[in-house]
Formats: structure tokens, C-alpha cells, sequence
């Protein structure tokens, strides 16, 4: 059983990290999905093209899980830290209205 003491700190969310990842996990898909392209085209050409279809739904699919996973993950952060971190409601301080007495 670990604790959340075992755990790293969290990274900062950065919308680069996030881009590098989501594009990562759609290349990465398309990578491994050429090699079975190439060899379904060497039985049928049409086959080639539903299994290149799928492999770019498959790809953003990906993308969509990993991009929602970091963010969700930047989202529960956020929440954990405004949690344990004390409110600071700013205190309203109101001009001093003039009186009569003033004029």
C-alpha cells in the first residue's frame, strides 16, 4: 500500500506537454497501423482502405482518451491544491460615505 506521500508532485499542466502527447498517441498509432496496411494491400486493395479508415478513427479515438486523461488529470489537481489551501475571501472595504457634518 502506498501513500500519497510515495506519490511524485505533480507537474504543472503545460499545453505543450499536452500537445507533444496527444500527437505522440496518434503518430504512434498510425506507426504501428502502416505495416498491417501494407500487408492487408497485398490481399486487397479495398481491405487496405477500410483498414487505413480505421486506423485514423482509432488514431483520434487515442488522441481523445489521452487528451482527456491529462486534462482530467491537470482538472483533479487543481481542485486537490484549492482544497487544502485556505480561502481568501478579499474583505470589501467601503469608501466612508460623507456626512452632513463634513461639509
Amino acid at each position: 500500500m502506498s501513500g500519497d506521500r510515495d506519490r511524485p508532485a505533480p507537474r504543472p499542466f503545460s499545453f505543450a506537454r499536452l500537445a507533444l502527447a496527444v500527437l505522440g498517441a496518434g503518430t504512434l498509432v498510425l506507426v504501428v497501423s502502416v505495416p498491417i496496411i501494407y500487408g492487408v494491400t497485398r490481399v486487397s486493395a479495398p481491405a487496405a482502405l477500410v483498414v487505413a479508415l480505421l486506423a485514423v478513427a482509432v488514431a483520434i479515438a487515442v488522441m481523445g482518451v489521452v487528451a482527456n486523461r491529462m486534462v482530467d488529470a491537470a482538472a483533479r489537481s487543481v481542485e486537490s491544491t484549492s482544497r487544502t489551501s485556505s480561502p481568501q475571501t478579499p474583505t470589501a472595504q467601503t469608501p466612508p460615505t460623507p456626512t452632513d457634518d463634513e461639509h
